[in-house]
């Protein structure tokens, strides 16, 4: 007689396949809808469009602003996954809502899948869409700002008048080095350190994103209408994006906010890039909060969507 383990076990792994075909299902259906690709192909865009206007900025010689490769790898990728975060909003939107308008959740059902595999699916789907477009924007500027090429340094230049301006150094890509006092040439920060730095805030940015995405489901799942559910997905996410900008509103509900962090974040990254010593603490408490969001909506997107009443 085979044990109660042994028996268990082949369930288990028979739903596992079955959601992980699924998933691939759901990623294939992103793909082939127009608004994920437009999702990736704008995050690219803006992010790509943004570093080359600042790296033209930083080579005018008449301009006071300067980006290093790294200051303009993390502010245009900043603006790219905000622009992109509010497209995967109503791509996780539409996610569960389209299904309903097109009724297509009736042939869905008919097929022997439990609900919980259906729903499962299509949130590890949205969450490998949230991780490509992060990605993409972060190796789009990635690209750009390794473009920027560190001007010469001048040693004692501020003592002696008559120092000669070396050659530059030839130009490389990616550019991206260890960070060195512009006067001595001595290493403050290797390039290792200043990259995970960088990665490590890449990594924390896609949890209040993915907040965004699972507030758009759960809106999604709850109403069947596409149009309306987009809307107050859209509604919300902006009104708490407006929250990081009023000091009023940032004091009363900013820190309950899913995207509150997401400037603090973006600040340490720009600090790491220009070599300072950065202190991650003070922004996993709201790293903390959107991934509550995330997991609470998530949940209550797969509860909702297994009770709900489907007619067929």
């Amino acid at each position: 007689m085979e044990p109660k383990a042994a028996r268990t076990r082949i369930p288990v792994l028979g739903s596992l396949r079955r959601i992980g075909r699924l998933t691939w299902v759901e990623i294939l259906k992103l793909l082939s809808h127009k608004l994920f690709p437009v999702t990736a192909i704008l995050t690219l865009v803006v992010t790509a469009g943004l570093g080359i206007m600042a790296r033209v900025v930083t080579e005018n010689p008449d301009s006071r602003v300067r980006f290093s490769n790294y200051t303009l790898w993390v502010t245009t990728s900043g603006l790219g996954v905000w622009v992109g975060s509010m497209l995967l909003v109503v791509v996780a939107a539409m996610a569960m809502s389209n299904e309903a308008t097109a009724r297509t959740l009736n042939t869905l059902l008919t097929r022997p899948l439990r609900r919980i595999e259906f729903v499962l699916a299509k949130i590890l789907a949205l969450i490998a869409a949230t991780v490509a477009v992060v990605a993409a924007a972060a190796l789009a500027a990635f690209i750009v700002g390794g473009t920027v090429q560190d001007p010469p340094r001048r040693p004692y230049e501020e003592w002696d008048r008559h120092a000669t301006i070396p050659e530059p150094p030839p130009s490389r890509f990616p550019s991206y080095d260890d960070i060195r006092d512009p006067a001595f040439g001595t290493v403050i920060v290797p390039k290792g350190e200043v990259m995970g730095q960088i990665l490590f805030g890449f990594l924390l940015l896609v949890v209040p994103v993915l907040a965004g995405v699972s507030v758009g489901f759960m809106l999604g799942t709850l109403i069947d209408s596409a149009g309306l559910a987009i809307g107050l997905a859209i509604g919300i996410h902006v009104s708490l994006d407006v929250t990081r900008f009023v000091p009023m509103l940032q004091d009363l509900i900013g820190g309950f906010s899913y995207n509150y962090p997401t400037t603090r974040i973006s600040t340490l990254m720009y600090q790491a890039g220009q070599g300072a010593d950065v202190a991650w603490g003070g922004v996993l408490g709201g790293v903390g909060i959107a991934a509550i969001y995330v997991v609470v909506c998530f949940a209550a997107s797969i509860v909702v969507f297994c009770r709900r009443d489907i007619t067929l």
